[in-house]
């Protein structure tokens, strides 16, 4: 009798939570993400001059706003990550090598996919030019060749993509004399403010961003010429991480950029849900 009433006991209690967790599992799958598939100690490379989206702040930590929205996600996923000082060149390497598990702001390439896995994009990045405040009106550019016409001296940081239009433009060996590859965006900061270049090929904020916090934010400018517009997305070390914890991400991301703070923290960068997105074929 006792057994009977104890089996009548579950029956009532647990077997109907028991269907109800499947319904939920099935309708919200991303409140159930958790770190299986977490690598430990969770490395993630992050630039100590991109600002406003990884720097190092007044207290000499590493902020920003992908920094935190990093965080958050990884935390929801039960990762603790290991935010490392690198910059992006170097932390590409690592991350090719499996030294790193993850990388912010990153652009999906043919070249990177052979060694990374890509989440669904989590906001959108802009590429274009920075000049002097001065040279407002100085450059009329409305086309990638005119770089070349005008003869302007471009920085640009090395291993970063800036859309296929300045690959291209790169590739063509008459505009080799017209760039100059610097390691950081403070290096090309300094040089477009002491005049030994005519423009920054950067994101306008993150220049803008660091111009504020070095004193020299009304000597510079955005040329109205957009080279390039795409999503970026968090990019995964293939030997590191699995597809199925990018896919965990991407299930997380899905729920984040639907919420009015993500939208206050990114604006006109925001995204739409990425759920279908795919993190094999991104």
């Amino acid at each position: 009798m006792i057994v009977m009433s104890l089996r009548k006991l579950f029956n009532a209690l647990f077997r109907p939570a028991i269907g109800v967790l499947a319904v939920l599992w099935t309708i919200f799958p991303s409140a159930f993400v958790h770190a299986e598939d977490c690598p430990d100690n969770f490395r993630v490379g992050a630039s100590d001059d991109y600002e406003p989206f990884s720097y190092i702040g007044a207290d000499g930590k590493l902020t920003g706003l992908d920094l935190r929205f990093v965080q958050q996600i990884l935390g929801e996923a039960g990762c603790t990550p290991q935010f490392l000082d690198l910059p992006f060149p170097r932390a590409v390497v690592e991350l090719a090598a499996g030294r790193i598990d993850m990388m912010m702001f990153a652009s999906v390439t043919a070249e990177r996919q052979n060694f990374a896995l890509f989440s669904a994009p989590y906001r959108n990045e802009t590429a274009g030019l920075i000049i002097r405040a001065r040279d407002q009106g100085r450059y009329p550019i409305t086309e990638v060749g005119d770089l070349l016409k005008l003869k302007l001296l471009l920085a640009h940081d090395v291993g970063t993509y800036r859309g296929d239009l300045f690959e291209t433009f790169m590739a063509n060996p008459a505009a080799k004399e017209n760039i100059i590859q610097v390691s950081s965006s403070r290096q090309s900061l300094n040089m477009l403010v002491k005049e030994r270049i005519n423009a920054i090929v950067e994101t306008p904020a993150a220049v803008f961003a660091l111009a504020e916090t070095l004193g020299v934010r009304d000597q510079i400018a955005e040329h109205p010429f957009l080279l390039w517009s795409e999503p970026v997305h968090f990019m995964f070390s293939r030997k590191t991480v699995s597809p199925v914890f990018v896919a965990q991400i991407d299930a997380l991301l899905a729920d984040a950029v639907q919420t009015p703070e993500y939208t206050s923290q990114f604006g006109s960068m925001s995204v739409g849900s990425p759920a279908n997105a795919g993190s094999e074929t991104n």
